[in-house]
């Protein structure tokens, strides 16, 4: 065929391919894929979409000229022409081995994955096939690098995630040591072994999260066939010894593995293996923090099976304990912050992907504490995995969806570009190179592609730097989350009950008797409580099963943890699905301890929280209950609700909203008992002033007047007892009196009239019971007469009454007499002529009738069946002989 003078030359194609003309167009035409005019344009396209053409250029020309017959197969196969192109522009290592091996570019024709007893079996025959411990070593290594290349294939060309890949790898070293070590213990023992052997996996190996280039991280454990054996140590040791020194041997082939059994106890000091009873000693006496942290991922990979599920059951109560030292989680931050602190990790910042800031290690470490401190009662955690932990999290409710799914996303970009920079030269490395030209290769084999005047490293580069940013941000809230180390306090005993998978698994008879042994007097109500709000797979009940623990603990010390966890039910189930307070109380301990501590210590308190949906607001933001709020401000939101709610519910509901306020101040240390008399005391006149503008707008409304002040009347309501003394307690009454005086030139009984409908009004509008409940109950009986008596009179009545008629507790009571709403004017002139009345004369001695009075009142108002002695109002050394002493009312 004549070439096509119209199109571009054959340099200018290649180069355009992303290749170097000098070096490509030789290895073609050596390869006999160029006559140096024309070019193979199947191969050309495909090597044009490497991620370094030139790689793959060499790659399958030397496909063509080493195994021709076999370069035209896959040369007539796109998808797997594909993935040879694929393996050869990302690793020149690799791209070699499939050129030079068949078996290595045969094993890329398919999809088929990695079968872990199928490479066992291979590896044991390449052992078995010698005696020479370098061509066995050669061997090995040989198969794992052409099942390696396999993987790769599947990894480059998208067939494969990141996890599935990581798990592959792992798999590969399973199969591996597998083969390895049956093939020598047979050999070393000549076929009669006298002693188990089992390989337990830790790191990567064990979380089957395993890099293309990684340290195979082991621990060995054995046990003689028979009791009495004392020889088993040695033969494991010789057994082991030889896996290792084959699996470590540079070969022509490379390593198959550097086996790394450092996480041994005592390290490269201790034994190469251990009995279980030698581990479960160390652990108990020597182990450190780190140490039971590295156990997370341990999990049996190669020999003896049982012997392996054995050493992990013996494991488990000492990574998992009954209760957490509070220490542990202080440890593992400052392991971090070590970690952190290294040269390599500050020289190369965020380049380096494994230690750097929003790296590998940040995502480990925080799903790692998080599985330390959660996993001991909740069994579903305990995977090797981070991703599957971390899923496992979510689904238990301790990570909120969006942060898992994050997590996960940065964890998968994070280890594939880990497995990139490793592939190019088969070398263990975690660092972003520095040069442009590297990080063009790393781009493309991240499938980034230039685009106009944008290199293909810019847009990836600038989404690692978001993923890190992200997952640095993540792990700070995940990793420095202050409910660990409440978690952390919570005993096993009290956090297996919120786990629906646990109590089933200790089954109800144990649950209850485990809830009545947490102090809770109906342990099976308590078990039906947590399994109405924590059963199901919704966002809520996972979310609950991460809160509930620590609810429980602060539960069983209150009085009433039944009732207490009755209320935490219906709050739950008031909330709806959304789930977002109870996601602030998985994130706050202070405020989640403050839901335990209101809801066992007082019902009402409890009902208030679980009926008032603004409520709790208060819960979320510690800001909004920080500081008192003042009469004044109360005033003005009392009337604001006036403006666009019925006044009857409006009081009642502001009073409620209030109400709780204080009640959580109170319970959060945020205020003293004399503070909760003010603010309850604020609370009341600020219901009391929003009743009586709202009943003067109502009545000049009535009678055409644009405002209140042109009633003929004015009022002022003035507390008396606990009330005028600023001492109100959460069930205390409102005693007042009711002032009023006509307007000038108004008639007196004309005045009077409308001045008792007013207050009449007010206090119905405050005691009334209904749907609402009530808000303060309103009691006049202090006012002259009593019951009997007009519930307001003029200013000068009330002189007179106090001159003439009054008993000296009348006059004591007015001690405590002050204005708390209406005509200020008015009401300071009544105080300051009760003042006059207050004292006694030199002439009078009020302390005999005192005295009356204050038996009268023990007698009478401690109930009948109540022992004087534990009333701690009337009774003696009571709270009234401590008033009436001081002469108060």
């Amino acid at each position: 065929m004549a070439p096509d003078h119209r199109r571009p030359s054959l340099r200018a194609r290649l180069a355009t391919a992303g290749l170097d003309p000098d070096r490509a167009l030789p290895a073609l035409q050596d390869a006999g894929l160029s006559d140096g005019t024309l070019v193979d344009e199947v191969v050309l396209a495909a090597v044009s979409e490497a991620a370094e053409p030139m790689d793959a250029l060499m790659c399958i020309t030397g496909l063509a000229v080493e195994q021709p017959e076999r370069y035209r197969e896959v040369r007539d196969d796109a998808a797997w022409l594909a993935r040879v192109i694929a393996v050869g522009g990302v690793s020149r290592p690799l791209g070699e081995l499939v050129a030079r091996f068949p078996d290595a570019v045969e094993g890329l024709r398919t999809l088929d994955a990695i079968d872990v007893t199928a490479i066992a079996d291979d590896v044991a025959r390449a052992v078995a096939a010698s005696d020479d411990p370098g061509e066995q070593a050669a061997g090995i290594a040989a198969i794992r690098r052409r099942a390696t290349a396999d993987i790769a294939g599947r990894d480059l060309t998208g067939a494969d995630t990141v996890e599935t890949v990581s798990g592959e790898l792992a798999g590969l070293a399973e199969g591996v040591l597998q083969g390895t070590l049956r093939a020598v213990h047979h050999q070393l023992t000549e076929g009669t072994p006298t002693t188990r052997i089992a390989v337990i996996g830790m790191g990567k190996l064990g979380g089957m999260e395993l890099n293309y280039v990684s340290d195979v991280d082991v621990v060995y454990v054995h046990e003689p066939l028979d009791a009495d054996d004392q020889g088993s140590g040695a033969e494991a040791r010789r057994v082991l010894s030889r896996v290792m020194e084959l699996l470590n041997a540079s070969t022509t082939m490379g390593r198959a593995y550097e086996v790394d059994p450092t996480l041994r106890p005592e390290g490269r000091s201790g034994a190469l293996s251990r009995t279980i009873p030698s581990f479960v000693a160390y652990w108990e006496q020597w182990a450190k923090t780190w140490e039971f942290q590295a156990l997370l991922k341990a999990r049996p990979v190669a020999g003896d099976v049982e012997l392996g599920r054995r050493w992990m059951e013996a494991a488990a109560p000492f990574v998992f304990p009954d209760e957490l030292e509070p220490g542990v989680i202080t440890e593992i931050r400052g392991m971090k912050a070590r970690i952190e602190a290294k040269p390599e990790v500050t020289r190369h910042g965020d380049r380096q992907l494994k230690l750097g800031p929003g790296g590998i290690r940040d995502v480990e470490f925080a799903v790692q504490l998080l599985q330390l401190v959660h996993g001991r009662a909740d069994r579903a955690l305990r995977h090797t995995g981070t991703l599957l932990t971390l899923e496992a999290l979510a689904e238990g409710g301790y990570v909120d969806d969006d942060d898992a799914a994050s997590f996960s996303r940065a964890y998968r970009l994070l280890r594939t570009v880990e497995h990139r920079l490793q592939l190019a030269h088969e070398r263990r490395t975690h660092t972003i190179p520095d040069d442009t030209e590297r990080q063009e290769w790393l781009a493309r084999s991240l499938g980034y592609r230039a685009s106009g005047d944008t290199s293909a490293r810019e847009p990836f580069l600038s989404d690692l730097h978001g993923v890190q940013a992200e997952v640095r941000q993540l792990h700070a809230k995940l990793f420095y989350r202050p409910l660990l180390e409440t978690y952390a306090s919570v005993p096993v005993a009290a956090a297996g009950v919120s786990v629906p998978g646990e109590v089933k698994a200790m089954g109800d008879a144990a649950a209850i008797e485990r809830f009545e042994a947490l102090g809770f007097a109906d342990g099976k109500a308590a078990l039906r409580d947590v399994r109405a709000i924590t059963g199901g797979v919704s966002r809520t009940a996972r979310t609950v099963r991460a809160v509930l623990p620590a609810v429980l603990q602060v539960l069983q010390d209150t009085p009433d943890p039944d009732t207490g966890l009755t209320s935490f039910r219906e709050l739950v189930e008031g909330q709806g699905p959304s789930g977002e307070l109870l996601g602030y109380l998985r994130d706050h301990p202070d405020a989640a301890d403050l839901v335990g501590r209101v809801l066992g210590t007082s019902r009402v308190a409890g009902e208030l929280l679980v009926r008032q949906p603004q409520g709790v607001d208060w819960l979320k933001d510690a800001k909004l209950r920080d500081e008192p709020r003042t009469r004044d401000q109360l005033v003005r939101m009392a009337v604001a609700r006036l403006h666009w709610q019925d006044t009857t519910a409006a009081l009642r509901r502001f009073k409620r909203l209030e109400l709780l306020r204080i009640v959580l101040r109170d319970l959060s240390g945020g205020t003293t008992v004399g503070g909760v008399g003010e603010e309850l005391t604020a609370l009341g006149e600020a219901c009391l002033t929003g009743a009586l503008r709202d009943e003067l707008r109502k009545q000049a409304r009535e009678r055409g007047l644009e405002s209140p002040d042109e009633l003929p009347v004015s009022i002022a309501i003035l507390g008396m007892g606990k009330f005028g003394g600023r001492e109100l307690h959460y069930v205390s009454d409102l005693d007042v009196v009711f002032v009023h005086e006509p307007a000038e030139g108004a008639d007196a009984q004309e005045a009077s009239r409308l001045a008792l409908r007013i207050v009449g009004n007010v206090m119905r509008s405050l005691s009334d019971i209904t749907a609402e409940g009530t808000a303060f109950e309103v009691d006049a009986d202090l006012r002259p007469e009593g019951k009997s008596g007009p519930l307001s009179r003029t200013p000068s009545s009330y002189e007179t009454y106090w001159e003439r008629w009054a008993e000296p507790w009348e006059h004591q009571a007015l001690l405590r007499l002050r204005f708390v709403a209406g005509d200020r004017d008015l009401g300071g002139r009544l105080v300051e002529a009760a003042r006059r009345h207050a004292y006694p004369t030199p002439e009078t001695d009020p302390a005999a009738p005192m005295r009356r009075m204050k038996a009268r009142l023990e007698k009478e108002r401690i109930p009948r069946r109540v022992d004087p002695q534990r009333h701690l109002k009337l009774g003696p050394g009571g709270l009234s002989d401590v008033e009436w002493r001081g002469g108060g009312g």
